[in-house]
């Protein structure tokens, strides 16, 4: 796969040889998976949970894929991301449908190979993305939306249940999306600002090594934030993001989004649970909604130093006087 990754850490280098491997892999059985395609129609939905980073999507994504009866990209299908098909029919052999998450994670990576996994090479491939940086809406004139639509069908064929994913990059597209597929569904998860800001903080000096390099995601507002200071350039990335996913979502459908506080999803795992499944079940009538209790998590709340709280509460201000207009939740 030939994209451009962020710096990283030691710790969180990937390895050459096994990338190779994977990516051989992939164009090896690419042009097969085409034997493998139905065309059944629009059978089931599939859920997408949007987010800034460190914003609590991986949790999301742990409970649903634990808690409700969907498919989900484990690290094991996440290898074949050029063939999907491949992976979802070994790993329901070798693997199983179902699991119970550890709900641990780090900097939205997990260990263990039934864990969910971001996908990120599908949707790099798929939306044409070299990078993770957002692309003007034209570019949306370039992604093949016939095919993308197609093999998601036929992954959830595969599975026999609604898919859910965690997907940035899709977030970007995700009023397009709505329209070619009328069934995408969308969860939004927003973090208290400050613990977010200081949570993105924290993974820019443990997974970039240095609290200078920018960070996963970019919004399109990139070439002007990078130049600004590190607190600026989180606020505006959390900003400037919610923004985008928020003027994404604003005409699809109330039946087609569920926007959430993160401390809401903590505080009541259940509830949360039941309102993905009443949404899930407005598009698939034979959906089984059953949510097994889980009981409430610990918010691991970090203690900023009183110059990082004031100076993220500034650079909040800063970022909203810079770009006014920005749509934000309360």
């Amino acid at each position: 796969m030939n994209r451009e990754d962020q710096q990283l850490s030691a710790a969180y280098l990937k390895n050459e040889r096994f990338e190779y491997v994977i990516s051989t892999l992939n164009e090896a059985l690419f042009e097969k998976q085409d034997m493998l395609l139905e065309n059944k129609g629009d059978i089931f939905p599939t859920i997408h949970i949007l987010g800034a980073p460190r914003s609590g999507t991986t949790l999301a994504s742990q409970l649903i894929s634990s808690c409700l009866k969907v498919g989900y990209i484990n690290n094991f299908i996440a290898t074949f991301w050029k063939a999907p098909l491949y992976g979802i029919e070994l790993s329901k052999k070798l693997l199983g449908l179902d699991y119970i998450s550890s709900f641990k994670s780090d900097y939205g990576r997990t260990d263990s190979i039934k864990e969910p996994h971001e996908f990120g090479y599908f949707w790099n491939y798929h939306l044409k993305y070299q990078n993770l940086e957002q692309k003007e809406s034209r570019h949306e004139e370039a992604i093949d939306w016939k095919t993308l639509s197609n093999v998601l069908n036929n992954m959830g064929y595969a599975f026999n249940r609604p898919v859910v994913f965690k997907s940035f990059l899709f977030g970007f597209h995700a009023k397009k999306a709505w329209e070619e597929m009328p069934k995408t569904c969308y969860i939004y998860v927003k973090r208290d600002y400050l613990e977010n800001a200081l949570s993105i903080l924290k993974l820019r000096k443990e997974l970039n090594n240095d609290i200078n390099v920018w960070g996963s995601i970019k919004p399109k507002q990139y070439a002007i934030l990078k130049n600004l200071s590190v607190h600026e350039q989180i606020a505006g990335q959390i900003l400037c993001l919610e923004n985008e996913y928020l003027s994404q979502l604003e005409s699809i459908p109330e039946r087609n989004k569920l926007l959430l506080n993160y401390s809401d999803i903590c505080n009541n795992p259940n509830f949360f649970l039941n309102q993905v499944a009443a949404m899930i079940t407005n598009h698939d009538k034979t959906f089984e909604g059953t949510v097994s209790s889980i009981s409430p998590f610990h918010q691991q709340q970090q203690l900023p130093t009183t110059d990082d709280a004031k100076l993220f509460i500034e650079a909040k201000e800063s970022i909203k006087t810079l770009f006014p207009g920005l749509l934000l939740l309360k």
